[in-house]
């Protein structure tokens, strides 16, 4: 099966996500500088839902050492960045000055390719490219005993 009907079906399991993971090709920094909306891809993750009902809107990429990596959208509907590490403790959304994260090319299942550093948080997201404006992600968390995958669209 490949990505697009996966994607439209909108569930999979882990092996099939990674099956497509794995066929994709890696991702360059300067590419994912810019905002990206997200959107869960779900695999029976515990956290598969949950930024959806919290206004998940995506990530900003500025430059290598910059990265907003959770962006929400308010009732206002304005875009704000939040600090992960409150949000990952299951405590509250605690706005940030962003930058909470950087990127850097990094070995992930035998592809070099572009990944997200979070700065306080034992988590690495790998991006491989589906075609120039998407990319399908995994949350690589120290500890998980399943990764979680999601979607980034490019924000023109």
């Amino acid at each position: 099966m490949d990505f697009r009907t996966i994607y439209e079906q909108g569930k999979t399991d882990v092996h099939t996500a990674f099956e497509l993971f794995d066929k994709l090709e890696a991702v360059e920094l300067e590419s994912l500088v810019g905002t990206w909306k997200g959107k869960e891809f779900y695999t029976g993750h515990p956290l598969d839902g949950v930024l959806k009902k919290l206004n998940w809107y995506g990530k900003a990429f500025h430059d290598a050492e910059n990265v907003d990596p959770l962006l929400f959208r308010g009732l206002n509907g304005n875009i704000f960045a939040v600090d992960p590490v409150p949000f990952m403790d299951l405590r509250k959304l605690v706005k940030a000055p962003g930058g909470k994260a950087r990127m850097r090319m990094m070995e992930y299942r035998g592809k070099v390719s572009g990944t997200m550093i979070y700065d306080n948080l034992p988590i690495h997201d790998h991006f491989r490219k589906v075609n120039d404006s998407m990319l399908l992600g995994v949350m690589d968390w120290k500890g998980a005993k399943q990764a979680y995958f999601f979607v980034l669209e490019k924000v023109e």
